[in-house]
């Protein structure tokens, strides 16, 4: 399945107090030192930083085998290969354990099948097919949980856009992250496709289409 690229090239946690009075023509008494509460001092004393935030908990890395396997092909295969504009991208794919299906690379394990397409005229985008279990309710999460972390959490990037189109009989569920740099502008895509009507394409898996993007700046 070849989609149009075109998502991928539109365009994410969180006063000192007053002292107390004297009373007119009251006897001149020491006044109290006043209450201190959280975050104050009291008269005379240096103030104090207020402690720092504590550092947000990175997400735990993934533990679905889909999942770790696609976070591999991104970083293995996908992205020095689009970054390099190389067309031979066989070589990343033979080297992550990818074996050649004709002009393509497969990579199989019991639960799951993705396919690196072979590059087009475009040697900056690389695409994968995934074939993946089914989540019903909330279509190939793994993959998204693992995706969102690595781009969001992991690298800085933005999600840009997470819906569902209906199309021709089918329903595509999308989500992307795009992340801008003086190296080049980064994209990334993954697409659900399942029936109009919202079930699985598959008795026992779902489609995804991956597409990862690297633009060059401007000279």
């Amino acid at each position: 399945m070849r989609l149009a690229l075109a998502s991928l090239l539109v365009a994410a946690s969180l006063a000192p107090l007053a002292l107390a009075q004297t009373q007119p023509q009251a006897p001149v008494t020491a006044a109290p030192a006043p209450p201190t509460v959280p975050g104050t001092t009291t008269p005379g004393e240096t103030p104090t930083a207020p402690p720092a935030p504590a550092p947000e908990t990175p997400p735990a890395p993934p533990t679905d085998p889909a999942a770790i396997a696609l976070l591999k092909a991104l970083e293995d295969v996908c992205v020095p290969s689009a970054a390099h504009g190389d067309k031979d991208i066989g070589k990343a794919a033979k080297a992550a354990g990818y074996r050649k299906a004709g002009d393509n690379w497969v990579y199989k394990q019991p639960t799951f099948q993705f396919t690196l397409l072979a590059a087009g005229s475009n040697p900056n985008i690389c695409q994968v097919e995934l074939t993946h279990p089914v989540d019903l309710d909330e279509p190939a999460k793994p993959l998204v949980v693992a995706l969102h972390n690595w781009a969001v959490f992991g690298h800085g990037w933005n999600l840009v856009s997470n819906y569902k189109h209906p199309e021709g009989g089918d329903l595509y569920i999308t989500r992307s992250w795009e992340h801008a740099g003086d190296g080049g502008n980064e994209a990334l895509v993954l697409t659900t496709t399942r029936k109009a009507d919202g079930t699985p394409e598959g008795r026992n898996a779902d489609t995804s289409t991956l597409i990862y993007s690297f633009t060059k700046p401007a000279a």
